[in-house]
């Protein structure tokens, strides 16, 4: 038997990328590409 799930709104697992601020969008966009970027960096030893 297939049932729907569907989130309520109000619910604490409601989470729409669209309803934050662009500025805040593109930081959550960035923030992996830096860890990324930091990490091959310290291991090329780029950092030391």
């Amino acid at each position: 038997m297939a049932s729907r799930h569907r989130h309520r709104p109000d619910g604490p697992c409601h989470f729409s990328l669209m309803s934050l601020s662009a500025r805040k969008r593109l930081a959550m966009a960035l923030a992996p590409l830096a860890v990324l970027w930091l990490a091959v960096a310290w291991a090329n030893g780029g950092l030391g």
